[in-house]
Formats: C-alpha cells, sequence, structure tokens
C-alpha cells in the first residue's frame, strides 16, 4: 500500500492471487495492527495522564457544586415566601432556582410488592406481553425435537452466519 496523502491510502494491489501473496498482506496487515495497537496504549497513557493532572480539580468543584447545591435547596424550602405566587422557581442575580415536578412514577408502598399489587388490582389494569420463546425454539432444533419443515411451516428458520476474520501475530511486528 501507498499512501497518496495524509488522510487516504490507496491499494496498490486489489486482487490477491497467491499464498505468497496473502503471507505478505497478512505481514502487512499484523505490522499495521501492531502499530494501530501501540498507538492506541500511548493514546491511552496521555488520556489517563490528562485525567490525573484534572481529577483532583474537578472532584474539589464537583464537591463545591454539590454542597452550594445542597445549602441552596436548604434555603428554598425553607424561605417559600421568596417565591411569587404560584410559581415554583425564582430568578436570582446569577441564575435560577427552584423545584421540578417529575414525570408520575408507580410505586409500592411499605410493605407490598408489585406482585402483590398485581394480584390484588382489578382486571382492566393487567396486562399480558406475548413473546416468542426463541432461546427455547433454538434449544429444541438443536436437540433434534423440532426440524427445518416444521419451523418452516411456523415462518421461522434457523441460521448461521460465517464471518471471515484474521488474527494476526503481533508480536513478531512490535514497533520499536
Amino acid at each position: 500500500m501507498t499512501a497518496t496523502n495524509t488522510n487516504r491510502i490507496r491499494l496498490t494491489k486489489t486482487v490477491i492471487a497467491s499464498r505468497a501473496e496473502a503471507e505478505t498482506a497478512l505481514g502487512e496487515l499484523a505490522d499495521a495492527k501492531a502499530q494501530l495497537n501501540q498507538l492506541t496504549a500511548e493514546l491511552d497513557q496521555e488520556l489517563t495522564a490528562a485525567r490525573q493532572r484534572y481529577e483532583a480539580r474537578i472532584d474539589a468543584l464537583a464537591k463545591q457544586v454539590e454542597t452550594k447545591g445542597g445549602l441552596l435547596q436548604q434555603w428554598a424550602e425553607a424561605s417559600p415566601e421568596e417565591f411569587p405566587e404560584g410559581r415554583k422557581s425564582i430568578e436570582l442575580l446569577h441564575g435560577r432556582l427552584g423545584f421540578r415536578t417529575s414525570t408520575p412514577a408507580l410505586k409500592t408502598i411499605a410493605g407490598w410488592t408489585f406482585k402483590r399489587a398485581l394480584e390484588a388490582i382489578a382486571r382492566p389494569f393487567v396486562r399480558t406481553k406475548e413473546d416468542l420463546d426463541k432461546e427455547g425454539i433454538l434449544a429444541a432444533y438443536a436437540r433434534g425435537e423440532l426440524t427445518d419443515a416444521e419451523l418452516k411451516a411456523v415462518g421461522l428458520r434457523v441460521v448461521q452466519d460465517e464471518a471471515f476474520f484474521v488474527e494476526p501475530k503481533l508480536e513478531d511486528h512490535s514497533t520499536p
């Protein structure tokens, strides 16, 4: 392969016609993969170093934000008179604070489980969801309990894809 510029690589040969060419191509692939692994490792080291340089300051600022937010929440809860009639938020010099109502969620009360609630609730609020047991069908097929014809009769088939792979030996191609 030859590089035409820094962004594009042009393949010099588009077909591998012999085992020798396959050996050469695999060697080039192994070299490229080893270089890719090396660069990825270097990038990971640099990212780790950068994280370590900023981590202490980020943690300190995050703790400050959490603490100040907690103090502001305590003040807001203790000062409902500061909020205009019918409003859940107020504007201050440096921003806005207030309360947001979350989306309704269903939870159980103490001593109850959803299973127990399901048994006690009226039928219009119970939903049944049917789903195909794909794992069970595959297991039965593997055991010979289902045939291709039986599956076809119900609109199913079992497929297995085959994917090409290349596993280069990287220990022979490490960059200095």
